[in-house]
This record gives structure tokens, C-alpha cells and sequence, in this order.
């Protein structure tokens, strides 16, 4: 085993863990997302990955990711919002405004 080889391992070992990191973060997105929703009286839609970056909160090191959360208020009108997380903690949801159907 050469340095080559030990700098190719070393590259395939960070991708994996990169890719692991994001595909978490997703299902954390979604999850939050789904919540949020629900605690809304909001009907979910989808969610997408806007952005993402290497960040320090506070001390703590971490991917900060940005999504693009679809619902919709009356069924019919579709909205999107913006959904923030750190690592997997939810930092902040940013809702466009939307129609509150008359009941």
C-alpha cells in the first residue's frame, strides 16, 4: 500500500461520510418539515435541498442547509417556505404569506 492508495481511500471514505451527513439531514428536513405542518393546519407538499454549506453555530461545526418546503393552506394553491437546519437541528422555517381558508 502506497501514499496513492492511502489518499484514494481516504477520498472515498470522505464522500461516503459527506454523502451519509446529507442523506441524514434530508430525513431530518423531512421529518421537521411534516411536523411543522401538521402543527400548522398546513397540508405538506415535498421538500427539496436549496443550499448547502460548512458552518460554525456557535462552537459547533456542521453542514447548514437550506430547503424548499411545498404546502399548501387550502388544498389547492400551492406555497413554498424555507426550512434551515444545522446539522440536524432545526434552525428557523420562513413561510411566504398565504391564504387561511374561510371555514
Amino acid at each position: 500500500m502506497n501514499l496513492l492508495d492511502v489518499i484514494v481511500l481516504l477520498a472515498l471514505a470522505t464522500a461516503i461520510w459527506v454523502f451519509w451527513q446529507h442523506r441524514q439531514q434530508s430525513e431530518s428536513a423531512q421529518k421537521h418539515a411534516v411536523f411543522y405542518c401538521k402543527q400548522q393546519g398546513l397540508q405538506f407538499l415535498d421538500i427539496r435541498r436549496e443550499d448547502t454549506r460548512w458552518s460554525f453555530k456557535g462552537s459547533q461545526p456542521g453542514w447548514r442547509s437550506t430547503f424548499k418546503m411545498g404546502f399548501s393552506s387550502d388544498g389547492e394553491t400551492r406555497y413554498e417556505g424555507d426550512l434551515t437546519l444545522h446539522n440536524q437541528r432545526l434552525v428557523g422555517v420562513e413561510l411566504p404569506p398565504f391564504r387561511i381558508p374561510a371555514q
